[in-house]
């Protein structure tokens, strides 16, 4: 048997290793949000910060609501065609960066926006993170017991999210402006 001496990797080389790894676990999450087995409804967005949905085309409407600890509040329209849409298409469709990650319970939501600016880790213990909020009346809110990935927001509705600290019961969004 012959022996081979050990090779030690470029510093170039061991930079493309986690590159590449994070290319196919984004892949990877995509993938598995895509392939949700529900029927994709046809959706257009209509970025607007008021979240009108004045000329949105569609027979049916949602609103994503969106508020990083900073306070200000991000809002959009999508136009879609059924009688809800999935919530991560409705992320999609709002035209906003978001990241997320898979757990047990779903995917769960770990920078919207750009908030926070850099992660690590999705949910670490004792930080900030994203509440969801779910609005099946466009009024009303309550906090899911699942994560975005098994979210349908039906017609009317609207999905908030709100990047709150680990203290306490996280308020949500403020309630959607007026179609």
């Amino acid at each position: 048997m012959q022996h081979r001496p050990h090779r030690s990797r470029s510093p170039r080389a061991l930079v493309r290793v986690p590159l590449v790894l994070a290319v196919v676990l984004a892949a990877g999450v995509a993938a598995a949000a895509c392939g949700s087995g529900r029927p994709a409804a046809s959706a257009s967005s209509h970025p607007t910060t008021s979240g009108s949905c004045a000329g949105v085309p569609g027979a049916h409407h949602a609103r994503l609501v969106v508020e990083p600890s900073s306070g200000t509040v991000v809002q959009r329209c999508i136009g879609f065609s059924g009688t809800g849409i999935p919530a991560l298409e409705l992320l999609t469709e709002s035209h906003i960066e978001v990241g997320t990650q898979k757990y047990s319970f779903g995917v769960a939501i770990c920078q919207v926006d750009h908030v926070p600016s850099h992660y690590s880790q999705c949910l670490p213990s004792g930080a900030d993170y994203w509440a969801l909020f779910l609005s099946t009346d466009g009024h009303r809110w309550t906090s899911p017991s699942t994560g975005v990935s098994d979210i349908t927001v039906p017609a009317g509705g609207s999905l908030g999210l709100r990047y709150d600290p680990p203290t306490g019961t996280a308020p949500p969004p403020p309630p959607p402006s007026p179609a």
